[in-house]
């Protein structure tokens, strides 16, 4: 089986760690002969060590976009490829004029130096991002004015994501799912069922296509009333309580 695991609010709990009891969960997984995939939102730089703790099988990051094999080989990639990306952003700032972000395979920049070191990203100016290639970009805006970047969006080959914090927003390429990322791994295993773990609106296109698509208890409530599969919430190891419960009941026959 495919075990597929979001990471935010699902695998990591509210400190961002993942338990022993989890830790302990998923190794009697592999060891039965299950798969291991991490399946974020996050940059690969921002998941790379939990998959190396956990040793997962794969890595699927940028809402699908960059896919890796835990020998870090990059089995599918799908960047921003159209020319006008900084016409893109100038315009979002005149929206409002707040810091700017790319990610790219290997590192993350900011161009606010205070926004840059509390997310681990190294400052840059617009000019010095301008020739990267970019996975994913993030904006500071002004939640208000909503509409204008939704217009923004509709000019360029994107798709837009706004935070549950509500003052940024992520842009990442036209057609984004985690599941694009998801197909590529499943391509290899046509036989394998597949089990997933997830929270928010970022996860649906998983969960349509999963055998099993397991909501957190702490899930938004669109996707508890979609998906009537629980688990106990992040805080509460609810992908241990559940992958356990499976286990219990001979995982390799479901």
């Amino acid at each position: 089986m495919l075990i597929i695991l979001d990471l935010d609010h699902t695998l990591l709990n509210s400190d961002g760690e993942i338990t022993n009891k989890t830790m302990l969960v998923l190794k009697k997984c592999q060891e039965n002969g299950h798969k291991i995939i991490i399946n974020s939102a996050r940059s690969y730089i921002r998941t790379k060590k939990i998959s190396a703790i956990l040793n997962a099988d794969y890595t699927n990051c940028f809402h699908g976009n960059l896919v890796l094999d835990n020998e870090n080989n990059v089995i599918f990639s799908n960047d921003f490829k159209f020319d006008n990306k900084m016409d893109l952003i100038k315009e979002f700032l005149n929206v409002y004029n707040g810091w700017v972000g790319i990610e790219t395979k290997d590192n993350a920049y900011c161009t606010d130096e205070n926004m840059a070191k509390k997310i681990g990203a190294q400052k840059a100016t617009l000019e010095e991002m301008q020739n990267l290639t970019m996975f994913k970009m993030i904006f500071q805006i002004d939640s208000s004015k909503r509409k204008y970047y939704e217009e923004i969006i509709k000019k360029y080959p994107c798709e837009i994501i706004f935070n549950r914090e509500g003052y940024f927003c992520t842009l990442m390429p036209k057609g984004s799912n985690k599941w694009n990322g998801l197909k590529m791994i499943k391509n290899r295993y046509p036989n394998e069922k597949t089990i997933a773990f997830g929270d928010e609106i970022t996860d649906l296109k998983t969960f349509e296509n999963v055998d099993i698509p397991v909501a957190m208890a702490n899930s938004t409530e669109d996707i508890k009333k979609k998906f009537k599969i629980l688990t106990k919430s992040n805080d509460e190891d609810g992908v241990a309580y559940y992958l356990e419960k499976m286990l219990n009941s001979n995982l390799s026959k479901l």
